[in-house]
């Protein structure tokens, strides 16, 4: 009896071993299977692990576009663009200038040698003989030729003037059959329109029909003058179209009075005060 039992108990055993072989075996082609289909994935998408790699390698910021043979279902991204510098080479030479820098002399010197008519006309205020005249500068010197023929008929028409002496009045035109020309000019043109006197580039003089003014004299004026270059600039055109009335030069005769209008002030006043007008001392 005790043997019958151990035979049974010992095949009861031997079915329970065969269950667990089969188990296993069926373990094992489960593994199998599942291996050789990941094998396929690979083989057909050779690209998943190396896109995964390169994932990791550049960021996940990365907007490349990798080309696939399946189509998607998702919108392709474009690439963002990257702006380029443009470089411009600055134009030579440089513009120029509209107006004067600040700060920089105006031109009395730099002779162009043309003159210019000021368009204009200013009417005589007297009622004696009149006597016409056109003013004329030289092209290029800084001056305003409306503001500079106003200050000369300003002068010849003041009462304190030659009109109060002589039987004459003073009327501005641009005609050319005018009387005198009175021409403001550089110290070269000066020198020339001067002929034969002698200027030296510094004064001013009256030949035939011109009075010719130095505009380094009606710019500056003369030391004796100090700051008041609009009561120099009086004497000048006084004192020169006084040579054109048949005036000649005088001199300073009492020292601390009024020099006369004819005395070549610009060159010194030798004691006497300045002086632009004829009718406190002519002559």
């Amino acid at each position: 009896m005790a043997t019958r039992r151990r035979t049974q108990r010992q095949g009861t055993g031997a079915r329970g071993g065969r269950h667990t072989r089969k188990q296993s075996h069926k373990t094992q082609w489960f593994s199998v299977t599942a291996l050789a289909m990941l094998g396929v994935v690979m083989v057909l998408h050779p690209e998943a692990g190396r896109q995964q790699n390169l994932a990791s390698q550049f960021g996940a910021g990365d907007q490349r576009v990798i080309a696939s043979d399946e189509p998607s279902d998702q919108p392709t991204v474009a690439p963002t663009p990257v702006p380029t510098a443009t470089f411009t080479m600055p134009l030579r030479p440089a513009p120029t200038l509209t107006r004067p820098p600040k700060g920089s002399k105006p031109n009395v010197t730099v002779s162009s040698g043309r003159l210019a008519v000021v368009a204009g006309f200013s009417k005589a205020n007297g009622v004696r003989d009149k006597l016409t005249y056109r003013v004329e500068i030289e092209e290029g010197l800084s001056f305003n030729g409306a503001v500079v023929a106003a200050a000369i008929h300003k002068t010849l028409t003041d009462p304190r003037g030659w009109q109060a002496i002589h039987p004459v009045s003073f009327e501005r035109t641009d005609r050319a059959d005018a009387d005198l020309r009175i021409i403001l000019a550089t110290p070269t043109l000066t020198d020339k329109l001067c002929l034969p006197l002698d200027t030296g580039g510094e004064v001013s003089c009256r030949v035939d029909n011109r009075v010719v003014l130095n505009a380094k004299r009606w710019m500056y004026a003369v030391p004796a003058y100090a700051a008041q270059i609009d009561l120099y600039r009086s004497y000048l055109v006084n004192h020169e179209v006084g040579h054109a009335l048949g005036h000649g030069h005088s001199t300073c005769a009492k020292p601390n009075t009024p020099a006369p209008v004819m005395m070549q002030q610009t060159k010194g006043l030798a004691g006497c005060l300045p002086n632009a007008w004829p009718t406190i001392k002519a002559t």
